[in-house]
């Protein structure tokens, strides 16, 4: 006899997610004596570091329970984190499309508790230029190791601030795929003098075009320690 399958009603499905959410934001039990002095979105954030090194929020829809994101999510995020002592033993940083903008990087890299961490995931979040340059000069991203922009609408400008940076100097990761980085932006980290620790480094859809920017990254005498490069 073939088996049937039972269909549930769309909003039957919505409810569940919705109470799904507020078992997730009420339960207090499973965040040890911290968790019942959390709000609903706090203990979200708390529930996100894994193994109290990772902090990976990927989605801005995970703080959403009726599928709309609010118009300030990026800098509320961000200040929430910036103030959130639990982050105090990440290691790593997963924020990605949570349209976090310049002013919410501002906030993530002023934290008095972010500490200095190595791996830091930033790809969609509306970052541009003014991002970019908040990371190249924060002291707390001095011991990077790895750095993703991708989708951030970086320009050379952008570009030539993280190749000047003398804070990112331990980077040895660094994607900045679908950005506009372009010839000059390209040429400026073929010619830097910081980023020599990068072994790997993806620029693919930066509108890099001139065969002298490519050979300049293919064969630059300051790159010597570069591995793996995507350009195209």
């Amino acid at each position: 006899m073939r088996e049937t399958q039972e269909v549930v009603p769309l909003n039957t499905m919505q409810e569940d997610k919705v109470k799904n959410w507020e078992e997730l934001c009420n339960d207090g039990e499973n965040y040890g004596g911290e968790g019942k002095n959390l709000s609903p979105k706090e203990k979200i954030l708390f529930e996100n570091i894994k193994d109290k090194k990772v902090l990976k929020i990927q989605d801005a829809y995970l703080f959403s329970k009726t599928g709309k994101i609010e118009e300030d999510h990026g800098k509320n995020l961000a200040e929430m984190i910036a103030n959130f002592p639990f982050i105090k033993t990440i290691s790593s940083m997963i924020l990605t499309h949570n349209q976090l903008g310049p002013d919410g990087m501002k906030l993530l890299a002023e934290s008095p508790y972010l500490p200095k961490i190595i791996d830091l995931h930033l790809g969609s979040n509306n970052l541009g230029d003014e991002g970019a340059k908040i990371i190249a000069e924060s002291e707390v991203f001095s011991e990077l190791v790895t750095l993703n922009l991708e989708c951030n609408g970086i320009t050379a400008e952008g570009a030539k601030a993280l190749a000047q940076s003398s804070v990112l100097t331990k980077l040895e990761y660094l994607n900045m795929v679908d950005n506009r980085a372009g010839d000059e932006g390209a040429l400026a980290i073929a010619n830097s003098d910081n980023l020599s620790n990068l072994t790997y480094l993806h620029l693919g859809g930066n509108r890099v075009k001139s065969d002298e920017a490519k050979a300049a990254l293919k064969n630059s005498p300051k790159l010597t320690k570069l591995e793996k490069l995507k350009v195209f």
